[in-house]
């Protein structure tokens, strides 16, 4: 241990512009080239923990603007090509949960603007090609439950302005091509009962 300005090629701790080629722990802008935790503005090649701009090429925990290329959590603007949770603007392109912004290519779940192109859950704005539940202007190409403004080629409920081209039940202007019940304003080709403008 040097008090400042000490190099350690191997370990140990040094109080200020320390380096450390394998490991150890440095109090501040400390490099490390496989682990460890460094203080602050700290690189760790492998994995490991840094507090503030820290990158870890594996996976780990960094606090703030860290990209994980494997998985694991990020706090800030993480970036996880594989899966795990992301807090804000996080990209997740297998699966897994992103609070904001979130892009799923397979599932999951997505809190705001978030596209699934096979199923699950998207809170806002979602698209889900498959099935699931859409909570506003979703669209629904083979059934589930869309809000408002959702489009269900063959059947499910849609509680606004929904089309379904086999029969269901739409809350409003929903139009059922073979039986049904629509509330009002419905067209039903076939048969059954809407309440209003048959």
């Amino acid at each position: 241990m040097s008090g400042r300005d000490g190099y350690c090629s191997v370990g140990g701790l040094s109080c200020r512009d320390g380096y450390s080629t394998v490991g150890g722990m440095s109090g501040c802008d400390g490099y490390c080239t496989v682990g460890g935790m460094s203080g602050r503005d700290g690189y760790c090649k492998v994995g490991g923990m840094s507090r503030r701009d820290g990158y870890c090429k594996v996976g780990g925990m960094s606090g703030r603007d860290g990209y994980c290329t494997v998985g694991g959590m990020s706090g800030h603007d993480g970036y996880c090509t594989v899966g795990g949770m992301s807090s804000c603007y996080g990209y997740c392109t297998v699966g897994g949960m992103s609070g904001r912004d979130g892009y799923c290519a397979v599932g999951g779940m997505s809190g705001r603007d978030g596209y699934c192109p096979v199923g699950g859950m998207s809170d806002r704005d979602g698209y889900c090609t498959l099935g699931g539940m859409s909570d506003r202007d979703g669209y629904c190409t083979v059934g589930g439950m869309s809000g408002c403004d959702g489009y269900c080629t063959v059947g499910g409920m849609s509680g606004c302005e929904g089309y379904c081209t086999l029969g269901d039940m739409s809350g409003l202007d929903g139009c059922c091509t073979v039986g049904g019940m629509s509330g009002r304003g419905g067209y039903c080709t076939v048969g059954g009962m809407s309440g209003r403008d048959r």
